[in-house]
């Protein structure tokens, strides 16, 4: 079998003196293992020699990075380290052949021939309106494409399991009780309580009638205690997330089923609050939320989440080498896609690499992305310092004519590097930007403004999310890792009824009457028996005119008509009646009830 090693420094130095191309060249030695090693001079004590190093320093393994003259007279900078195949090595042993320290890790050499050049701007991909919400037209029939029978089943299951499992045999849980648990956690988002137990208080400043007739106290906390998404016997000891990685499979499954199909996508990290103690708890300065699990998240520019990754750490996420962990998780999130479309990929400075760059631009994609500045290989851009000194709205562009990469670094409110394969500088929009006590028009490239455009996906999930997070907390480490998914759907149901026929209506809900939709629902699924009017805090049948969900009213579930006390007022006719739907709790003549429960 062939092996690769790295060449040490007396072979470099031979193999640049032999070649008289080569301008300049800067050789980084590896340093020794072992400091206490004392060394001794190869060659005369004469300042500014190459004979001037150790026998030591000149087996190490080291790198070069040289500097070739092109046709134009512009430099090309090669930088990497070189190799020997290691049977040729063994055809011409030497003396220090068994002196020579292992080898390590190799890398490849990367050749960049950068130019003061411009690159064609690809046209923006417009996004298609997705036939499969076409079909759909009230709120709960959007969030159940995610929260679907197989995800409550999950939930009832596992839920029953765990409580059985900690000696609660007869405990037992149907899906409509977790309708209605979800149900009250989503209202805890919007219509939250310093405890939730006064959702049951019968004090006239607490009380909620929904909630209280919905479910017993007694049995929501028999849920909160026993609530789960996992077999407690079949955990991989590998994954820390092992207690709420089924339920983030299939939210991922459906979420990756169901986007939009926007083609301009951002990958950045999202924040999930915790001030507990765990190993994979973060702690993030500068972010909304601190403390807490970061999701590594790929989202469109309105903030749908497309998959959600929960950061185990760096060994589980550095899954190539090559590009860093903040590389593997862009090229792990990209391979989630479809293959057989093409993006434009919008990332920030932490995952920003020329090699990832050129990973990207082999799957097939475009890539935008600020860059640090110890991160542009030597490429020749003009100096930050240097920048500082030009006007606002100044730029410097190169491009790497190899890749049709191209860097641009711009002077605004700061020095800023973007590395990009989609746009270069052209055409050149305008930007408003304050000077003195007034506005002014600010000159930005191309690709800011794309960058500027389309970065804002994540942010745009955690405003959403955070806007009606579910505020009933518990102790438990995984709570909130359960809780985030179920905003996170109702974000992205969001989302798609905003482009559907429903969404674009006159009369459409907004996100907090959307999530409204759904509670409702939810806390008036229950017992037949029960009037829907008593649930909703009506006290005549006419109120729940308005309040009652057509995810009710259309299920076709249980609608009998039966004889009431007194006269009412039909719903249908507006006459006199002495009939009423069981379910709907709302007066109806018999002949009334086919109208009624049919869509107009």
């Amino acid at each position: 079998m062939n092996s690769r090693r790295g060449l040490n420094v007396h072979e470099i130095i031979s193999a640049l003196e032999d070649d008289h191309n080569i301008l300049s060249a800067d050789i980084f030695i590896t340093p020794p293992e072992n400091n206490d090693f004392s060394d001794e001079d190869s060659g005369s004590e004469e300042a500014g020699e190459i004979g001037n190093l150790t026998r030591r320093q000149l087996l190490a393994e080291a790198e070069v990075r040289c500097q070739l003259p092109s046709a134009d007279g512009v430099l090309e900078t090669v930088d990497g380290i070189p190799f020997i195949n290691q049977d040729e090595q063994e055809q011409q042993p030497s003396a220090s052949q068994s002196n020579e320290p292992p080898a390590k890790k190799s890398k490849t050499i990367v050749t960049r021939k950068w130019r003061q050049k411009d690159i064609a701007a690809n046209p923006e991909r417009e996004s298609m309106q997705p036939d499969f919400v076409l079909d759909k037209d009230n709120p709960l029939d959007f969030f159940e494409m995610f929260f679907d029978e197989e995800v409550f089943e999950l939930l009832r299951s596992s839920t029953e399991q765990n409580a059985i499992a900690k000696g609660h045999v007869n405990f037992r849980v149907t899906v409509e009780e977790i309708k209605n648990f979800i149900g009250i956690l989503l209202l805890s988002g919007y219509n939250s309580a310093s405890r939730y137990r006064l959702y049951w208080d019968q004090s006239i400043d607490t009380h909620h009638p929904g909630v209280a007739s919905c479910m017993t106290r007694n049995r929501f906390e028999e849920l909160l205690r026993f609530f789960h998404a996992c077999d407690n016997n079949r955990l991989p000891s590998d994954d820390k997330f092992a207690k709420v990685r089924p339920l983030w499979n299939l939210m991922n499954e459906r979420w990756l089923k169901f986007y939009p199909g926007d083609k301009h996508l951002s990958i950045d990290e999202s924040m999930v609050p915790y001030f507990g103690k765990h190993g994979a708890k973060q702690h993030i300065h500068g972010k909304p939320i601190r403390f807490g699990y970061k999701i590594w998240s790929l989202c469109t520019r309105l903030g749908y989440l497309i998959y959600g990754e929960p950061y185990q750490g760096a060994k589980t996420g550095n899954t190539n080498p090559n590009l860093g962990v903040g590389g593997s998780v862009v090229t792990n999130l990209i391979s989630k896609l479809p293959s057989d479309n093409h993006y434009s990929f919008y990332i920030d400075n932490f995952f920003t690499s020329l090699r990832l760059l050129d990973e990207v631009s082999q799957m097939g994609h475009v890539i935008t992305g600020t860059l640090r500045a110890n991160r542009t290989e030597g490429a020749p851009l003009k100096d930050i310092k240097e920048m500082k000194k030009t006007s606002r709205g100044s730029h410097h562009q190169i491009t790497d004519l190899s890749s049709n990469m191209t860097l641009v670094r711009y002077n605004d409110n700061n020095i800023v590097t973007i590395a990009s394969t989609e746009s270069g500088v052209h055409p050149i929009g305008k930007v408003k930007r304050w000077c003195g006590n007034k506005r002014v028009d600010v000159d930005q490239p191309h690709c800011y403004l794309l960058y500027n455009k389309y970065m804002g996906g994540v942010d745009r999930l955690d405003q959403n999310v955070g806007k009606y997070r579910i505020s009933i907390r518990l102790k438990r480490w995984y709570w909130q890792m359960i809780m985030f998914p179920i905003n996170a759907c109702a974000n992205n149901a969001f989302q798609l009824y905003r482009v559907s026929p429903a969404g674009q209506a006159k009369d459409a809900h907004d996100f907090l009457s959307f999530t409204r939709y759904i509670v409702q629902t939810y806390l008036i699924l229950g017992k037949p028996s029960t009037s829907i009017a008593k649930r909703i805090g009506g006290k005549t049948p006419l109120t729940t005119k308005s309040k009652l969900p057509d995810s009710v009213r259309l299920d076709g579930k249980e609608h009998y008509i039966i004889r009431n006390e007194t006269q009412i007022r039909c719903r249908e006719c507006h006459k006199n009646t002495k009939f009423k739907c069981s379910k709907c709790g709302v007066g109806l003549h018999q002949h009334c009830s086919q109208a009624f429960h049919t869509i107009k």
